[in-house]
This record gives structure tokens, sequence and C-alpha cells, in this order.
């Protein structure tokens, strides 16, 4: 039995973030969880329970604007604030590990993050990352019109919460996730422009982070991901410096593998991904 801990901790700016821990009694390595865009912790227990199954410690928390933390839903400043919140987490988990290995999964848009962290010098101690359908580009390309407005919006009116284009149906296949979705107050439904743009802005710097990419890497999709372009995903793989790296792609599923039917092979090549770098 895992045990689980949970509070806030504060931003470098002041803002309360909620973090969760699920440990057991002597883990076997620690995992820390980088949630998706309109995503909360919340929705990774299956995860943690198959992780913290086979002993490993699991740590998650929501940044800013998401789930129980502060902040405008689904809005950023500038993109170095996601950035700024994720080092704080890392550190937490890093003094919580003791010294034990540290692996980061981030999914979506938190791999987006993950990855820029990286490349300025962050996660330090790191011993692998897995990154769960990465959102490097939108898997549809917004038309030329929606981009301008969105690059106007972003100076005039940066917070404003316009509604997301996402059907929970391109979450997963499984049902019972869709509505858990749609029932989910802390879901998030809305982007801002401020956000889009900053987002964007990191999606076209990140092939030319990969080379130095160095540590041990597990890139997964779904193969029928209409929300994240799996070609850039690959493409991003294909660049990745370390000599040490996995790639699947499961046939199906869609965005979310982590949330999909068939699940359960996708913790298991996670858990046994993580016992080969052990």
């Amino acid at each position: 039995m895992a045990r689980f801990d949970e509070g806030f901790f504060t931003s470098r700016d002041g803002l309360r973030l909620y973090w969760r821990s699920d440990q057991p009694e002597q883990p076997r390595a620690h995992v820390a969880v980088v949630h998706g865009y309109g995503d909360h912790i919340g929705r990774y227990l299956p995860t943690i329970e198959a992780l913290t199954g086979q002993g490993f410690a699991v740590h998650g928390f929501d940044y800013r604007g998401h789930g129980r933390a502060d902040g405008r839903r689904g809005h950023c400043d500038a993109w170095p604030d996601y950035l700024d919140d994720l080092n704080a987490f890392w550190e937490r988990v890093r003094a919580a590990a003791g010294g034990g290995k540290l692996f980061l999964l981030g999914h979506s848009h938190g791999a987006l993050m993950s990855v820029h962290q990286w490349a300025r010098g962050g996660l330090q101690g790191l011993s692998g990352m897995m990154l769960s359908s990465p959102f490097f580009k939108l898997a549809i390309t917004p038309p030329p019109v929606k981009l301008l407005a969105a690059k106007i919006l972003a100076r005039v009116l940066p917070w404003a919460p316009l509604p997301t284009e996402l059907k929970l149906e391109q979450l997963s296949r499984d049902e019972s996730v869709q509505r858990a979705a749609g029932a989910d107050p802390l879901y998030g439904r809305i982007v801002t422009p401020r956000w889009f743009i900053e987002s964007a802005k990191a999606q076209a710097r990140v092939l030319a982070i990969a080379p130095g990419l160095q540590v041990p890497l597990l890139l997964f999709s779904g193969a029928e991901d209409g929300v994240a372009k799996v070609e850039t995903g690959r493409a991003f793989f294909d660049a990745v410096g370390s000599r040490d790296k996995v790639y699947k792609a499961y046939p199906g599923m869609r965005h979310e593998p982590l949330n999909e039917l068939g699940r359960e092979q996708v913790f298991r090549d996670i858990c046994n991904w993580i016992s080969e770098r052990l």
C-alpha cells in the first residue's frame, strides 16, 4: 500500500500550486508526472496505481491555471512561468527521493514543458524521460485567419477566455474517460490568446532542442492522435541525441494512451522501461 500525501507549495511569483505524492514503503525509483494542458494530476490515478503497484513512487502537481492550482484558467503571461513551476516541483521531488533514481513522465503540454526545462539546464539528477503524446505541434494547423486573430488578441486581450475546440472523444476511445472529463469541474475548457502564442513559440523551438537531449528517452503516442501531430513527435525522437531511446506508437489509441482502452499494455511498457534502467 502506497502512502498518500498532498498539499500546496508556492511558485516563484507567489501562486499556490497543488501537489500529491504516492510512495510505497521502499520505492524502487521516483517518477515525477507533468500533466497536459487543461488537465490536472487527479486524472492520472490509473497511472499512479499501476506504477506504485510495481514499487515506484509517483509525484505529481497542478501547474498554474490548472486543476487545484492558483492562476487564471488556461493562461500564462510567458512560457518560462510554466518552467519555473516545474522547476519548483522538481526540487521537491528531488528532496523526497533522497538520492533515489528520478524519472519524469510528461504528457502532451507537460512533455513540451519538460523538454524545454531540460534545455535550460533544469531537471538535475534526471535518470530518464518519458514523453506521452508530446504536444510539439497541433495535429491540424489552424487557418491563417485564426492565427492572425490570436496574435492580435495576445496583444490587446491576452487573458481573454476562449472555448477550446477539443472534443472529448479525441482524448480516448474509452467512453467512461470521456464522460468523466465532461463531468470534471477541474478539467479545463478554455484557452487564452497569450497561451496560444507562447505555446506556439515553444513548439517552434522544440526540434532544435532534440540533439542536445542526452538522457534515456521513452516517447510514445496513440497512432490515432487527433490533437498532437504524431509525425512531429517522431521527428523529434529521430533527432534526439541520446543513444538510449525507445519509440512506440500504439495502434488505435488517441491522445491519451494513459487513459485509453488497452492502457494496461502502456503501463507495462513504462514499468519495464524504468526497471531496465535501474
